[in-house]
This record gives structure tokens, sequence and C-alpha cells, in this order.
């Protein structure tokens, strides 16, 4: 109908033009030019999705945002505070905004399992990163697609061969600095270094114990109300390098000039002179911003359909000591 319309009103306009003796004339005017615009599309967003607040994670976040950079890709942050329903929430959050990728890494790696549901169901990939989800030290889980870390597990029967390096054939009497309670690295870590300490008759662990927040203050609290008890102990394994600080401070505060050996995981520059003076014996060397880094890395290849390994150990931990620890550039 109103086609039909506009053609009538056409031709009644064409017929008042002849009666009236109107030359009608085509312009030669030339029809405005329609400007292309380039439109650029968003970059892909990728969440990532931290624990809680660590130096750690600060030197991690350095390799995030320098692949985010070197690949594109905007990423957006959030910290759980130690707190694994909150984190939870957050993956429910992010989700529902509709990102294009979740990175986790998990303040509890079983409290954590159904954020795979969750971002399955959404068809929103979850790869994780450094702390695992799910009961595998790997961190492979059906509906993750890649977890990039290590095996914890490993890393603990690491803290278990450097105690075996430093005790020989001498009896062991242990004490244990572990991390903030159920996270991976603490269960996990725990598990390997147990291992190890089940095959030695000669030893036994005399006091373990879990920090919040993996905090130096706490440890060193810890450490100080250990030596009040009086208990003998020759060994302190921690389970990340400012423990190994605290329990080394708390020793030499004490006053106790017997042959303590202390081990720990991570190494930095605040632990170089107690290194150097004998007061850590040995450490371990990797990464964390490497670590950062392949993981915005491996998440951006799936993003843009290559296939990704279920497991990513993008470093290896190495062994550092009084007598190599010049070789090693601290990165905390």
């Amino acid at each position: 109908m109103i086609l039909a319309g506009g053609v009538l009103f056409s031709g009644c306009k064409s017929a008042a033009e002849t009666a009236g003796d109107t030359e009608v004339q085509e312009s030669d005017a030339e029809e405005p030019a329609v400007e292309e615009v380039d439109v650029k599309e968003a970059p892909e967003e990728i969440a990532v999705l931290l624990p809680g607040s660590v130096e750690f994670f600060s030197v991690e976040q350095k390799g995030f945002d320098a692949a985010a950079t070197d690949y594109g890709v905007k990423l957006t942050y959030a910290d759980a505070e130690w707190d694994a329903g909150k984190q939870l929430s957050q993956v429910e959050n992010f989700v529902a905004k509709g990102v294009d990728c979740i990175m986790l890494c998990a303040a509890d790696n079983e409290a954590l399992i159904p954020a795979v549901k969750t971002c399955n169901d959404a068809d929103i990939p979850l790869l994780v990163t450094t702390n695992p989800v799910g009961p595998d030290p790997t961190g492979v889980y059906e509906g993750i697609e890649s977890f990039i870390g290590f095996n914890e597990v490993e890393v603990g029967r690491l803290l278990g061969e450097m105690a075996e390096q430093l005790l020989g054939d001498e009896d062991g009497k242990i004490v244990m600095i572990e991390g903030n309670p159920g996270t991976p690295p603490q269960r996990n870590r725990r598990e390997g270094f147990l291992e190890i300490v089940e095959m030695h008759d000669n030893w036994e662990v005399v006091y373990s114990q879990p920090i919040e927040g993996w905090t130096k203050e706490g440890s060193l609290a810890m450490m100080e109300d250990f030596i009040q008890t009086n208990t003998e102990f020759n060994l302190v394994s921690t389970q990340w390098v400012t423990a190994a600080v605290a329990a080394a401070t708390a020793i030499d505060e004490a006053g106790i000039t017997d042959d303590i050996k202390i081990v720990g995981v991570e190494f930095t520059k605040e632990a170089v002179p107690f290194m150097k003076e004998g007061k850590i014996d040995m450490l371990s060397y990797y990464s964390i911003e490497e670590l950062g880094y392949v993981s915005i890395e491996t998440a951006v290849k799936f993003l843009n359909g290559e296939k990704v390994p279920a497991f990513v150990e993008s470093v290896k931990h190495e062994i550092v000591t009084v007598d190599n620890v010049d070789n090693f550039e601290p990165e905390l």
C-alpha cells in the first residue's frame, strides 16, 4: 500500500511539470561519497581471579600484564581475599558479564570445583593458573581447558629432598610451617613433604601449623610460640620463603646456637643475606613473572583456536644454596 501511494505521487508530479512546459533536467551533481569507518573490535577480555593479596601475585601480575600487552587482550582482576565462597561468587559474576575467558587461581582446590560447571554451562572457557582446581596435583580436571603451574606434590617432595641433603643419616625432628589452610599449595606441598618424611624411620614432625594469609607475621608468631615450648628440633620446613625468613629471625632472636637447618620454597631479596650468613640453608628459584606470562599466553592460544595441553608446566624449580646464591636474581 505504501509503495503504491509512492508511485502515484511520483506520476502526478510528472504530469504537472509537462503541463507547464517546464523542462526537467537531470542533475549533474554527484552523490556525496559515503565515508568508510574502520570499526575495530574490542579486545578479548580475560578475567583473572586471584585468591588473595601477597607479593607473589604482584610479581605474577607483571607477567600477566606483559602478555596481555603483547597479545592485545584486556585483563580484569578480582581478589578473593582468601575466601573461597567469595571467589566462587566472582566466577559467577564474570560469567554473567560474559567475559571471553576466565583465568582462575583457586583459593581452595575443592571448594572451587563448582566453578567448572558454572563456566561450562555458560560456554565460557576456564583455564587455571598456579593453584589448581580438583584433586589432581597436575590440575587436570574435566571441563578445565588447561592448568598452568606446577605439580605441587613434587614441590613438597623437593622440600623433602632438601631435608635429606641437610640431615643425611641424622635423626630428624622437624617443624613444618604451612601456607594458608585449604589452598592447593598448602595441601599438596604437605602431602609431598610427608611422603619423604615417611621414608625415614628416624624422622618425625614435632610440630606443624598452617598460617592464614601466608604472612610473615603469622609465621614469626608461630615460631616464637613454638620455641617457648622448649621442644627439640633441628630442621624447619617452610612452604614459602617469607616463612623461612621468619623462622630464621625467631631462632636468631631466641639466641639458639644449635645447628638448625631451614628450607623453603621461592627466593627473595630479603632472603639473600640470611642465606649468605648460613641462617637459611636451601630455597628454590623459579620465575614467577614467567609463570604469569605463560598463563595468559596459553589462554590466548586457546581463544585463537589452538589446542593447548591439559597441564602446562611453564617453569622448573632450581635449588638455591649459599654456594650458588649469586647465580639467581630474585623477582620478589
